[in-house]
């Protein structure tokens, strides 16, 4: 890609000049209505200025009377019709002669101060200020794209700030987590050692009810202790009987022994009953 010096309407000769930047090149493209022009370095060459690239598109519009567009997410710049690249330096020649160079030293190292509308340049390298001309159509859109990029810094420092405002620091967000974990874990842990204790209830409940109590149906709280001690008294008094029983038995059989080892008829006294338990 060959270079040129950065001049306005007056050209400047010297192969020495610091200042470069690339020549400008087109590609034309379509036919009849839908012909138009590709500006292939337009984004390079606004670099070398200090300027975007959708102003430089922009001017070629105004200049030349055509629409233009420009794809940000491509860096795609095109001018509606065909143009030469003659024809298309010559009014970069123009725009750099109004836009770029200072006013004072000829240099372009100038940036815009926009202010109520009004559109200076001033000079980084001697420090001129000069008012830009305000009656060219390419201001409108400076200061529309001026106004646009401080509302969109705005915005994202509004967001900065909400993300700031809102942040929290990872130990006490770490603090908070495990104290609602222990506060969830605790309270997991009460209620299930409540239903432990509600279940053990209920089945020592139901163990204590006999055969009593199934035959007698359901009662009050005092009804039911009274038939609790019954029924273990009940069960006690079958124990004891059941081994005075067994006792009974010996004893009878050890007496039906010796009187049937003396000869003595035993049927006269089976209806006797037994000192010890009573029993017949």
């Amino acid at each position: 890609m060959s270079l040129c010096n950065i001049a306005g309407l007056t050209p400047v000769e010297d192969p020495s000049y610091r200042y470069k930047m690339p020549r400008l090149m087109g590609k034309v493209e379509g036919r009849g209505n839908g012909i138009k022009t590709v500006l292939i370095n337009v984004v390079e060459l606004a670099q070398s200025l200090n300027r975007g690239a959708p102003e430089v598109t922009k001017f070629f519009g105004t200049e030349l009377g055509a629409q233009t567009t420009y794809d940000d997410s491509i860096d795609r710049a095109i001018v509606n019709g065909a143009h030469t690249d003659a024809d298309l330096q010559n009014k970069l020649r123009t725009y750099i002669e109004k836009f770029v160079l200072c006013a004072t030293c000829h240099l372009p190292e100038t940036h815009y101060k926009i202010k109520d509308g009004a559109i200076t340049q001033k000079c980084l390298a001697c420090g001129g200020k000069s008012l830009c001309d305000m009656t060219h159509k390419l201001t409108t859109f400076i200061v529309a794209q001026h106004k646009k990029q401080k509302a969109e810094a705005k915005k994202e420092e509004k967001g900065k700030d909400k993300k700031a405002a809102g942040e929290v620091s990872p130990t006490a967000g770490s603090e908070e987590n495990s104290d609602n974990k222990k506060e969830k874990k605790e309270k997991k842990e009460k209620k299930e050692k409540k239903e432990k204790k509600e279940s053990k209830e209920k089945e020592s409940g139901n163990a204590k009810k006999t055969f009593f109590d199934e035959a007698g149906g359901s009662s009050s709280d005092d009804e039911k202790v009274g038939e609790e001690e019954n029924d273990a008294k009940a069960v006690g008094k079958s124990l004891r009987c059941c081994s005075t029983y067994m006792y009974h038995l010996f004893c009878v059989y050890t007496v039906y022994c010796m009187m049937h080892a003396l000869g003595i008829d035993g049927k006269s006294y089976t209806t006797h009953s037994c000192r010890v338990c009573s029993r017949n």
